[in-house]
Parts: structure tokens; C-alpha cells; sequence
């Protein structure tokens, strides 16, 4: 089956929403973001995710930070979004492991070493490593030889398209922000109970991975 990550989150409403729906993963931006929340704020919200798996998402904040900010926040989980351009796999999770701390990475393409890691992909401009709203080229990715049991798929993903971007990828992790959302930072349940049934809908119908 799909697993879901909702990224973004910002308020304990939409926590609350996301893991009542089932979502395998919630997103707190702790980047500069219009969705970014403080690593105090996020220390309120994380416990509420339930099951799901509280993600840390950065981008060049050194390992040392990034260490600080999982043990402060209370995740268990962190995303290096920016590539080439924020720190290793390797460094944070040895800035990790000096707190006694063993967070599961996910990695941007990019990364020096993201083959060690779950592998991010979405979609960035100059002005931004993700949050965007565009759309990868699917197609293009679906003919390469991606390792689909550890790919997170983000981008632009959003009710209308996660059918398509499944059954193309048959990605691990679909990871939804601004396809789900009213405004930056604040999630429309109607839109999120339509994304996760999309992707039940792709699955029964044989879209899932292995």
C-alpha cells in the first residue's frame, strides 16, 4: 500500500486531520517557508500526530542544528531538502547519534549520499527546495531506474493527479502540501479526505508498490 506524508503542518487542527485519515508521516517546515512553524511550536504539535511519524524538514541548516531541532521537537523522522547545497546524510546522523537519537533520513536527489537514505523527489526553482506546487515530469522518471522501495514522490501532487503519479511510479511515499491546502500553511479537509481516497483508489485498482 501507498503510505502518505502530509507536509506543511502547521496547526493542530490539521495534525489531528492528517493522522485521523491515516497518514503514514506529518511534515513540519522548520526552514524559511511560508508553512514554517519554530522548533518550539512544533514541540506542540508533533505529539499529536499519533502513529504517524514526525518529520522534520529542513534544508541548509547544518547537522548540529538539525540534531538539536529532532531532539527539541520530538521527531522521528527528517528531511534534507535541499541537496548538494545542505548537509550529508552521514553528517546528521551523526550529529543524531550523539543525542542518542536514530532518526529515519529522506534525502533530495541531489544529496551527496541519498542512496543511503529514503530518496526525496520534487520539484525546486531558484527560489525554493520545495513546496513549489509543480509537478515532476513523471513520465520521464517513471523510464529510469528508480529505487521505488525507499522513493518519496513530492510535488505538486494533489486529489486530481495522485492516481496518475502512483501508477506511473509506484512510489513508497506520496508527500502532499500545497495540492491539499486553502492557503500556505493551512490544509482544507476536504481536499485531504479526497487525497488519501484517491490514493486508496490507485492502489485498489493496482497501483501500489511491491
Amino acid at each position: 500500500m501507498t503510505r502518505v506524508k502530509i507536509c506543511g503542518l502547521t496547526s493542530e487542527r490539521d495534525v489531528l486531520t492528517a493522522a485521523r485519515l491515516g497518514a503514514w508521516a506529518c511534515g513540519f517546515v522548520l526552514s524559511e517557508s511560508p508553512r514554517r512553524v519554530g522548533v518550539s511550536h512544533a514541540a506542540e504539535l508533533t505529539p499529536l500526530t499519533g502513529s504517524a511519524l514526525a518529520v522534520a524538514v529542513v534544508t541548509t541548516e547544518d547537522a548540529e542544528w538539525i540534531a538539536a531541532a529532532l531532539a527539541d521537537g520530538g521527531f522521528g523522522a527528517v528531511q534534507l531538502c535541499a541537496g548538494a547545497d545542505g548537509p550529508t546524510v552521514a553528517d546528521v546522523r551523526a550529529a543524531a547519534q550523539e543525542r542518542a537519537l536514530r532518526p529515519l533520513v529522506i534525502a533530495a536527489q541531489g544529496t551527496t549520499d541519498a542512496s543511503s537514505a529514503d530518496l526525496l523527489l520534487d520539484s525546486r526553482t531558484k527560489e525554493a527546495y520545495g513546496g513549489t506546487g509543480r509537478t515532476l515530469d513523471w513520465p520521464a522518471l517513471a523510464a529510469q531506474h528508480l529505487p521505488r522501495e525507499r522513493l518519496v514522490l513530492a510535488g505538486g501532487l494533489r486529489p486530481a493527479n495522485a492516481d496518475l503519479a502512483i501508477k506511473l511510479l509506484r512510489p513508497r511515499v506520496v508527500d502532499a502540501s500545497s495540492g491539499v491546502e486553502r492557503a500556505p500553511g493551512i490544509k482544507d479537509p476536504r481536499l485531504l479526505n479526497a487525497f488519501f481516497g484517491a490514493v486508496a483508489g490507485a492502489d485498489f485498482s493496482g497501483g501500489a508498490s511491491a
